[in-house]
């Protein structure tokens, strides 16, 4: 087998991370607005991956030789490349995830049709841009910036363009209190949600292999057994901290909380699974374990930050905690690591201004021509049911609708 048939399957593997997070979003969410979940997951598959065809590819294989910004015009708009086919794979599953962190986080109360928008903004424009930097022969990866399998490019980038969104949109109705408390609002299936976490667990490795045989010379599928290694010995690690931080915090093991800061620990490992050791992976995955649900609760409760699949804690922290721990490992003097941490936390910074800067104006743009937030009625009653007509238990869910009468209006 070549290595452009490895890193293909390689990719088709990878894609299932993207299927995991839509299980864990149909999860989270209440029984009234869970099959609308997944028919947005499924649609955001459809135009993150038609984003990414006609403009995303083009700009993140560009080579810009300004290292800011460069489109290649060979690969706009129906590119058949075969000899650069596995590598487009490969960067398309890792950007799909993107789109999901921001739908995970509107759910409930975001119109379908504008998040589908920005669901292809994000896979044709912004994720590709950071990639540009990073993985092509951009200017943050002309300093030394490293990051493997996207825990900048990607997840920071999703994470922080679903905190635009939930500024734009607004919390849930009934989410929080007149006195700045917040009421819980549980999940309607915690198996489901869980089934999605394992599904991200044994597809992570592949996704994160598939990512470093696209943007490096050739794949190295030797590389394989060690990322598969580090990102189960990173989330085992973060799962098993997260017990014992809930343990403490709150008495007793948190299902969602733990969830949570396994994913946190696939995320930050996702900087350096290539160069790490196994100790650097289970210490990372320790660090993440205790982060990612700390910042899932003071999100929600000091942050009054709505995310119901609590992916801006996962991914954007998780996200920073494995780009700065990128900066620790392959290099052998002090001095270099201090220098490369620099360079590390510099990328932070210009690629969540980067994100913040298109999404502001992504979002202010829709919330003008368009309505980004359902009717408070329509919200009441479900999206299923006010915006597709469905229901994902018809047989039982009730038929009594509070809001008859509007509709009739």
């Amino acid at each position: 087998m070549n290595s452009a048939a490895a890193l293909g399957i390689l990719a088709m593997i990878a894609l299932w991370v993207r299927v995991g997070m839509a299980f864990y979003q149909f999860g989270i969410v209440r029984a009234k607005n869970s099959a609308g979940s997944v028919l947005r997951a499924v649609a955001d598959l459809c135009v993150g991956s038609l984003g990414f065809w006609a403009l995303g590819g083009a700009i993140l294989f560009s080579g810009s030789s300004n290292g800011v910004f460069g489109i290649h015009s060979s690969l706009v708009f129906g590119a058949d490349d075969v000899d650069v086919a596995a590598g487009v794979l490969a960067l398309l599953a890792a950007v799909l995830i993107a789109g999901g962190i921001v739908t995970g986080a509107a759910a409930e109360r975001a119109h379908f049709v504008p998040m589908l928008v920005v669901s292809a903004v994000i896979s044709g424009l912004i994720v590709p841009v950071a990639g540009l930097w990073v993985w092509g022969d951009g200017w943050l990866h002309r300093l030394g910036f490293h990051d493997a399998g996207g825990a900048s490019v990607v997840h920071l980038v999703g994470g922080v363009c679903a905190v635009v969104a939930v500024k734009f949109i607004g919390p849930r109705e009934g989410k929080y209190n007149r006195d700045g408390s917040s009421n819980a609002i549980p999940g309607h299936n915690v198996p489901m949600a869980a089934a999605g976490v394992l599904i991200m667990f044994v597809t992570w490795g592949a996704y994160l292999v598939a990512v470093v045989g696209a943007t490096s010379a050739r794949l190295d599928i030797s590389l394989l057994p060690h990322v598969v290694m580090n990102v189960l010995l990173a989330g085992g690690a973060a799962g098993i901290a997260s017990l014992v931080w809930c343990q403490f915090r709150f008495g007793k093991a948190d299902a969602f909380l733990m969830y949570g800061g396994v994913v946190g620990g696939l995320v930050a490992i996702s900087g350096a699974a290539d160069l790490a050791g196994t100790r650097f992976a289970v210490l990372v995955g320790m660090v993440a374990g205790v982060v990612v649900p700390y910042l899932m609760v003071a999100l929600d409760l000091r942050g009054r930050l709505d995310d119901p699949a609590g992916g801006i804690a996962i991914h954007a922290g998780g996200g920073v905690i494995g780009t700065l721990a990128a900066g620790f490992v392959g290099h052998a003097t002090f001095g270099m690591r201090m220098k490369i941490l620099g360079v590390q936390g510099l990328g932070l910074l210009a690629i969540a201004a980067l994100a913040i800067g298109l999404s502001m104006g992504l979002f202010f743009v829709l919330k003008k021509v368009t309505r980004l937030r359902a009717r408070e009625a329509d919200e009441f009653d479900g999206l299923d049911l006010a915006e597709h007509d469905i229901g994902a238990y018809p047989d039982f869910q009730q038929t009594m609708i509070k809001s008859y009468h509007l509709r009739e209006m």
